[in-house]
């Protein structure tokens, strides 16, 4: 290498370190970004296949909320995040409809089986493009519920999906299982 050329790298180091000691403001970390609307899946109906987006985590919170309150025993706040024409799909074959209807079985049930929910994943999804639920979001989830079933302590995972429409739970379909622990 000759002088020059050698000089020149050494001048263009040097810059660099001192451009780089001067510069002492510390940066933060990139705020995280939540990506919404992007494509995840899909919903078939007989009539049309429908994309579905990743949705807003908003409706995740409430249904953290929605299980909080089911967890306290709250039965008049959980008719309060219901839509009066709330239909539910148990897993054991049961159909309710309407917060009455929906009620008398929590009491029920509360006071028979004392469940308690423990979520482990909740995922908000929208339907694309279908006019019946332009103004709702899904939220695909999963639970351990540990209850009391004829004297015995049990325990089942839930997984759900949930439809909530400006800003309550309209509809829900639970499907059951023993943990992997049970079987």
């Amino acid at each position: 290498m000759n002088r020059v050329t050698l000089l020149s790298m050494t001048l263009i180091l040097m810059s660099s370190c001192a451009i780089s000691i001067g510069n002492t403001k510390k940066t933060s970390p990139p705020e995280s970004v939540v990506e919404v609307d992007r494509e995840v899946g899909y919903l078939k109906t007989p009539n049309r296949t429908y994309t579905a987006s990743s949705g807003d985590n908003s409706v995740v919170k409430l249904w953290d909320e929605y299980i909080a309150v089911h967890n306290s025993r709250d039965i008049e706040a959980i008719m309060e995040m219901e839509s009066d024409s709330i239909q539910i799909w148990g897993p054991n074959g049961e159909y309710i409809k309407g917060k009455e209807a929906h009620a008398a079985f929590l009491a029920q049930w509360f006071d028979g089986a004392n469940p308690k929910w423990n979520t482990f994943f909740s995922f908000p999804m929208k339907v694309n493009d279908m006019e019946a639920q332009k103004d709702g979001q899904w939220v695909v989830t999963g639970a351990q519920v540990a209850m009391t079933v004829e004297g015995q302590d049990r325990s089942v995972i839930h997984l759900s999906d949930v439809y909530f429409e400006n800003g309550k739970v309209d509809k829900f379909y639970v499907y059951q299982r023993l943990p992997a622990s049970d079987n």
